[in-house]
């Protein structure tokens, strides 16, 4: 492979270096590029974060974002990579459904350009512009139901545009990674009214074990048409086919005895797993295809007022099986536990109203935005009794020591007739959930901005249908109030600014069928989150940053059962406070930096003595580092060669951390990235490294720790028509 990137590496300058174009002129325009990326890349501007027009210095909220223009430069194939950019964002649980935390909670990738998009696995990035995260509890704008008191992600996709563009890609590399991508981006019309764009993808990425795949076909078509000066109408699809195995999952150790607080093993190296094997084969797989559809229209209503309405229809399914892997205290061995992942059938749909003005009352500017939203989740699962957290069934035994392990003897069929004397049952779940809300922000004097916003909802869950006896069970309702106050003074115009906020968390809280067949009915969780920080945007928009400190105070948390490990307890309450900065900085042409540090200290409060001051597990690590930097050559010679070389820190995390059970917990890890592209008008072509130092190293949750993967080296070259 090395032989061939250097083939096309040394065809490719060759080929730029007899082109016909004026040197001076090259010159010209390509600073103009480079200068211009480096803007886009620097900006941090988004409506997603207020629905209004609000630059990242008068938002009294913090918001990190990653560009197009990074996720490009750094060769990124999937979601979790681009989030590595983002401060003190963490990898947790890793299965079909991938969780993340930050500031202490579980977050989910739930949001797509403002509007909530279910699908149980994250979505590809060809067709991402930008990733927003928004930091703390922000349902007053989004809802309960799509948000965590962590904060929000959210997702801004590629959108048409007025210009001719096609641009095709391949990338190949480590572990069988053959990937190819498009962006077709073309008006219809001459007067540019009508617009279309296409991106798509086609992958097939292997693993560093022995085992191990994803495959995966990913559409994303957009059309664009304004009707007249006031009424643009825009749809799009994302279309996604993937299955693949399920990442290697194993269960943390227990005490050495039974009354003991003192775990067998404190961490995973100390369980000698052999980092490359898999345990399993490419047999067992999952299936989780997605269909999403949107729609929004957008019309002026006068100069100072418009209107918006979004819709947004999703489908997602899930079949198929997959392991988890628990470790048996003291004798090196590996029980293998099945699952038949629920066969489930997911679909949702959201409308959104809303009513955006920027007007004047006497000499006090008003930016406004008032909405209604409606959001139904419709749930069609067949379970096996035993696929939730009622526990698996083994399959068999692995000796870790014994290298003749013939683990590849299983399949869907003995997986099949493991499960084939638990029950199964069909059941039927329907929530819905209709809001209301209003955000003001206005200027009672020129440098001051205050945003009053508040929201409330109606939570309806009818409950489980079970669709064999026709019994409805869990069905309930619940209310939520959720306020926010924000404060922005700019102490330099537009340059630098101190920043205040209060918001106003809320999650609606299901009944929980407990393994022994009784169910549990818990009460709304509550967090507040007090907030105060300084934002910077100096030297004509050449750095960027931002620095906040936050107190979050969440009622009635959710943590598993210490004594039963399969049941769920509602009992005390999650104290979580923190720093977090985010830099961007462009200071000379072609240098781009990109920093950020994360601090977040969490634990349980007015809890069972079993846990109390502890941290809770899930909450990632307690320190967390990122950084990336860039340079773009300028000149004839080297116009258009770049480098980076970026890297992320993260402490330990826990896993298992009480009296009980003692402490299980992921160390902390240094991982190291580089690469290396020539960027021209017609072509690009890079090469990019993760993890360089081939470094061993486990990230975790929800009571599993998965090895992360090896040093992978991979090429592309992407052709622009």
């Amino acid at each position: 492979m090395n032989k061939t990137i250097i083939s096309i590496a040394t065809l490719l300058f060759a080929i730029n270096l007899n082109a016909q174009t004026s040197d001076s002129l090259q010159v010209q325009n390509l600073q103009e590029v480079v200068i211009q990326a480096e803007r886009k890349a620097l900006d941090h501007s988004s409506e997603t974060a207020s629905k209004l027009r609000l630059k990242n210095i008068e938002n009294p909220q913090v918001l990190n974002t990653v560009n197009h223009l990074v996720i490009e430069q750094q060769g990124i194939t999937n979601f979790p990579d681009i989030l590595r950019n983002i401060p003190g964002i963490g990898r947790n649980w890793s299965s079909v459904s991938p969780y993340y935390t930050s500031r202490g909670f579980t977050v989910r990738n739930y949001i797509r350009n403002g509007m909530i998009s279910y699908a149980a696995s994250d979505m590809d990035p060809v067709n991402i512009e930008q990733v927003d995260v928004i930091k703390g509890p922000v349902g007053t704008l989004f809802g309960s139901g799509s948000v965590s008191f962590g904060g929000l992600i959210n997702r801004v996709t590629k959108q048409p545009f007025e210009e001719r563009k096609i641009a095709v890609g391949y990338q190949f590399g480590s572990y069988d990674l053959n990937r190819f991508t498009a962006d077709v981006n073309l008006p219809l019309n001459k007067e540019k009214t009508a617009l279309f764009r296409l991106n798509a993808s086609h992958t097939y990425d292997g693993s560093f074990q022995d085992a191990g795949f994803l495959k995966s076909t990913f559409i994303a078509p957009s059309l664009r048409y304004k009707v007249n000066e006031r009424l643009t109408l825009s749809l799009d699809a994302e279309i996604y086919e993937r299955e693949g195995t399920s990442q290697p999952q194993f269960s943390p150790v227990g005490p050495k005895q039974t009354g003991s607080t003192e775990t067998w093993a404190s961490t995973p190296e100390e369980l000698n797993i052999d980092y490359k094997k898999s345990f399993s084969n490419n047999s067992v797989k999952l299936k989780d295809p997605a269909r999403n559809f949107f729609g929004k229209i957008d019309y002026k209503l006068s100069d100072h007022w418009k209107m918006q309405t979004n819709i947004v229809n999703g489908y997602t399914s899930n079949t198929g099986n997959y392991l988890t892997f628990g470790i048996k205290s003291g004798d090196a061995i590996i029980q293998r536990k099945v699952s038949q992942y629920p066969t489930s059938k997911i679909t949702t749909i959201q409308l959104q109203q809303n009513f955006i003005g920027d007007f004047k009352i006497g000499s006090v500017r008003n930016r406004l935005v008032a909405g209604i939203d409606y959001y139904r989740n419709s749930n069609n699962s067949e379970i096996n009794a035993l696929s939730g957290r009622g526990g698996r069934p083994v399959f068999d035994e692995l000796n870790i020591e014994d290298s003749n392990n013939n683990y590849n003897n299983i399949n869907p069929f003995l997986i099949d007739e493991a499960l084939f004397s638990y029950s199964s049952t069909s059941t039927k779940t329907v929530q819905q959930t209709l809001g209301i809300y209003v955000s003001d922000v206005f200027n009672p004097i020129e440098r001051l901005s205050i945003m009053l916003s508040a929201r409330f909802d109606r939570f309806f869950n009818d409950g489980s249908i079970n669709l064999i006896t026709g019994v409805t069970s869990g069905n309930y309702n619940q209310n939520s109030f959720s306020p926010k106050l924000g404060i922005v003074y700019e102490i330099l115009k537009n340059e630098v600014s101190v920043f205040a906020n209060y918001n106003n968390g809320f999650q609606n809280v299901a009944p929980v069928t407990q393994p022994d067949g009784t169910v549990s009915i818990f009460k709304p969780q509550y967090a507040n989150q007090a907030e105060f920080g300084f934002k910077t945007d100096l030297l004509k928009n050449k750095l960027t940053a931002t620095l906040s400190y936050y107190d979050i105070r969440v009622k009635n948390t959710l943590r598993t059962d210490v004594d039963q490990p399969t049941y769920t307890v509602q009992e005390g309450d999650q104290y979580s406070k923190g720093v977090e900065l985010d830099l961007v900085s462009s200071p000379i042409a072609g240098l781009f930096l990109k920093a950020g540090w994360a601090y977040n200290d969490s634990k349980y409060t007015n809890a069972a003595e079993s846990v109390n001051g502890r941290r809770p597990v899930n909450s990632g690590a307690k320190n967390a580092v990122n950084w990336y930097a860039s340079y773009t050559f300028g000149g004839f010679t080297l116009k258009g060669l770049g480098l980076g070389f970026g890297g992320n820190f993260n402490g330990k995390n826990y896993l298992i951390n009480n009296t009980t059970n003692g402490q299980f917990y992921t160390n902390e890890y240094t991982l190291l990235n580089a690469n290396l592209f020539y960027d021209q008008p017609h072509y690009r072509f890079s090469i990019n490294a993760e993890n360089l130092s081939n470094k061993k190293y486990y990230y975790g949750g929800y009571g599993t720790f998965t090895p992360g993967m090896l040093r992978k080296i991979t090429a592309s070259l992407i052709i622009k028509i």
